[in-house]
């Protein structure tokens, strides 16, 4: 076996060179062409779809369900009677917050009352005097003055009777059982005043000194025969509820108290909601 020298000059060898693909010309492709050239195909292939949905469109027939009939109304079975509008044992109810002071109800009561009573003087003008609500306006603060039908208390006073009742002396003022008095103006178990009997403000007073005194000033006097006047509630149906543009200003809600809960005069009604609405005594 040959030993090769140390010392001896390493053999170079040469590097093995890479043949490379021949390109003829003309098949060099630049990045540019390359770009080109596919923004073109996609191109085409979009407005062919296009072209081609047009011309040749698919027509796919899809069933369409008929809405289900709707059930027809039940009718009435005979002998029953539509719901009344007329409601026993309600009450007028206002939102100090909501009621604007736009006297619309007063106006609708007045131009009712007016004409049941006296239609030949009220046919060319409305007169509040004839109104059984009437809001009174006071600082900031707006107080719908009506009847709240107070009721004694027969533990303590002896009677159930509303105390205007009580102290008339020709019993003028009296509460109209359900299904008695007229359609939309008494009736339904709300109180109504006997024109007959009643005596006026000349000669009598005594309900309205009872009411302004101790309850509210419920009570007012029409403005010709000066007899006396108490909100009736429209015999279940206020006129001035629906007459009322706010929703919430005056409502016609089940009683859950006695009136008496509710009653103050018109003065004492205006501080008492002035402080609840502010946090403050009315200053003048």
């Amino acid at each position: 076996m040959a030993v090769e020298r140390r010392d001896k000059e390493p053999i170079k060898k040469e590097p093995i060179k890479k043949e490379e693909p021949q390109q003829t010309e003309g098949s060099k492709i630049t990045r540019r062409e390359f770009l080109f050239g596919t923004g073109a195909g996609i191109a085409g292939l979009v407005i062919g779809g296009v072209v081609g949905s047009q011309a040749f469109p698919k027509t796919v027939e899809v069933a369409v369900e008929a809405p289900p009939a709707e059930p027809a109304p039940a009718a009435a079975a005979e002998g029953e009677e539509e719901a009344s509008p007329y409601k026993a044992n309600y009450t007028l109810v206002f939102d100090p917050y909501q009621c604007t002071g736009c006297m619309r109800c007063a106006v609708a009561c007045s131009e009712k009352y007016s004409a049941e009573y006296f239609p030949e003087q009220s046919s060319t003008g409305v007169n509040l005097e004839f109104a059984r609500i009437r809001p009174v306006r006071f600082q900031y603060v707006d107080v719908i003055n009506v009847c709240h039908d107070c009721k004694l208390e027969p533990w303590a006073e002896g009677s159930d009777l509303a105390p205007c009742q009580a102290v008339c002396p020709e019993e003028a003022i009296i509460t109209v059982p359900e299904g008695e008095g007229k359609e939309n103006y008494y009736g339904m178990g709300y109180k109504y005043v006997d024109r007959d009997k009643c005596l006026g403000a000349d000669k009598c007073w005594r309900c309205a000194e009872i009411c302004e005194d101790q309850f509210g000033s419920g009570i007012s006097f029409d403005p010709i025969e000066k007899k006396a006047q108490v909100c009736g509630r429209c015999g279940g149906d206020p006129e001035c509820v629906k007459a009322c543009p706010e929703p919430l200003a005056l409502q016609w809600v089940p009683v859950t108290h006695n009136g008496r809960y509710f009653a103050h005069t018109p003065p004492d009604y205006g501080e008492l909601l002035y402080r609840k609405m502010f946090s403050q005594r009315r200053t003048l």
